[in-house]
């Protein structure tokens, strides 16, 4: 395999008080569905703190609703902290809700060793800490940390391009964040099948950030630069649609397939209802588990440290079971956790 140069591109419910509505971010996104035990839970008048990166895309914005909606379910109050991309910020984040001693935290980060300040004050304060996605690093602790096998799945994406593929062709990868260790891992699976084969070649890499937009950019320069293209392997669902939408405008989507990750997207859904997209993994916002798993937590039940999620193709064969094509949106489903426990 040959590989071209990638692209560049503080009582808790009194120490609250002070928090004003700018804390609190309102329910919006992914669909939350409600079991009616929720109105007995353990969770009601409790607070949880929600630590975030940022919510740029849509998948981040359906874990902050999961987190919201849930927490309002359940009777508690969440304080959700956007960092806005910012690792210091995150820090004084996570450092203030250690301060304000909130019931739980909950995070979501894109900097993991950059953020364990934060972290560490959240430990020292004796604060249950659940973790969704890209672990933590640093020497600090946590107390549950959810995801998928991001290797595993992405090693089984590189075998569903070779097969897809024939073991030959010419393919592009269009990644996220470098410093997301969830990123990481969906390249490095994938890749690590690609350089086993010998009859495919990566004829593009560009870092995209998780953005359609910067995904948009830059498949239409690769498009421009390569007259061969067979299959287009995209780290998530948004920037996949960015390269369907480059693809068709350069009337060359019919020479290729796309692929994606989370499987949350309206419209990537309908992209592979209409065939426009091959597939994509689902990847959970967490949102809604991680509040569950809260909920556990603090009645003083036993959760695993590390809890994995599946992470099934979803393909025009089964998408009928996530798509509801006459409404046009995905179909919702209830937690997860209790599946995996």
């Amino acid at each position: 395999m040959t590989t071209k140069k990638p692209s560049t591109g503080i009582s808790r419910r009194s120490a609250l008080k002070g928090i004003g509505a700018a804390g609190l971010v309102g329910a919006v996104g992914f669909p939350l569905m409600i079991n009616p035990a929720f109105a007995a839970s353990s969770l009601k008048g409790k607070t949880i703190g929600f630590s975030m990166t940022h919510a740029t895309n849509d998948w981040l914005v359906q874990m902050r609703s999961g987190v919201v909606n849930s927490c309002e379910a359940k009777g508690a109050k969440s304080i959700v902290l956007d960092a806005n991309d910012k690792p210091s910020k995150q820090i004084t984040d996570l450092e203030t809700l250690a301060v304000q001693k909130v019931d739980a935290v909950i995070i979501s980060t894109f900097h993991s060793e950059a953020i364990a300040a934060g972290v560490r004050a959240v430990n020292e304060a004796g604060i249950p800490v659940i973790v969704l996605s890209s672990s933590l690093a640093g020497n600090v602790d946590w107390t549950t940390h959810m995801a998928t096998d991001t290797a595993g799945t992405a090693r089984a994406a590189g075998e569903f391009f070779v097969k897809k593929l024939g073991g030959k062709g010419k393919v592009v990868q269009i990644e996220g964040k470098p410093g997301s260790k969830v990123n990481q891992a969906r390249g490095k699976g994938w890749r690590d099948v690609m350089e086993a084969t010998p009859g495919i070649e990566i004829v593009g890499h560009a870092i995209a950030h998780y953005q359609k937009s910067e995904a948009l950019r830059h498949m239409e320069d690769i498009l421009q630069r390569e007259r061969q293209i067979d299959a287009v392997y995209c780290h998530n669902d948004g920037m996949a649609m960015g390269v369907i939408q480059a693809a068709k405008e350069a009337g060359r989507l019919n020479e290729m397939f796309i692929t994606g990750y989370d499987g949350m997207r309206d419209d990537a859904m309908e992209a592979i209802y209409k065939g426009e997209m091959l597939a994509t993994w689902e990847y959970l916002p967490f949102g809604v588990e991680a509040v569950d798993a809260a909920e556990r937590i603090l009645a003083g039940q036993s959760v695993p440290k590390e809890i994995q999620f599946p992470s099934p193709l979803i393909s025009k064969d089964n998408i009928l079971d996530y798509y509801d094509p006459a409404t046009g949106k995905r179909k919702t489903a209830p937690s997860a956790l209790s599946s995996v426990l």
